[in-house]
């Protein structure tokens, strides 16, 4: 299966309120496309001097500073998102923790088993928090990596 429709699956099955939250990789495959489009073959974009030294790089398209843009967003924009869960981890985790000590220590069995219903979830959201951190991860790899291939030819 194509990484395309893997990472659309998997949005598909996330919570509702992560969904805008992940890599819009489509977008960024669309905008590499329109680069790669506009751009000259990479022997007309080099600039030669007289001894025929590589002189630099021709300047940035508009497609490529749109590109580079969204690419900034997007990063900002899931690791925004994976700091703030992040601390509401670490913070929900000790409060869990100190409610299962308080149980223990007075022998109180029903609000051991809520706590037990509540470290299982947050167990879950732990888990889609480092699926929805691989995805993203493997979708930007795979967008540099393409990034690149255009770059080259």
């Amino acid at each position: 299966m194509k990484f395309g429709k893997s990472l659309s699956n998997q949005i598909e099955e996330t919570l509702p309120e992560w969904r805008d939250k992940f890599l819009s990789y489509k977008e960024l495959k669309k905008r590499l496309k329109l680069i790669g489009a506009e751009r000259p073959p990479k022997r007309a974009r080099a600039v030669a001097d007289e001894d025929g030294v590589e002189a630099s790089p021709v300047a940035m398209t508009r497609e490529e500073e749109e590109f580079i843009t969204l690419l900034e967003a997007e990063l900002d924009k899931f690791n925004t998102f994976f700091v703030e869960k992040e601390e509401e981890y670490i913070i929900r985790q000790k409060e869990l923790r100190d409610r299962v000590e308080r149980a223990v220590g007075r022998d109180f069995k029903d609000e051991l088993t809520r706590v037990r219903k509540e470290i299982v979830d947050f167990h879950g959201e732990m888990v889609l928090l480092e699926n929805y951190s691989a995805f993203n991860y493997t979708g930007l790899v795979k967008i540099l990596k393409n990034m690149t291939k255009e770059q080259e030819l």
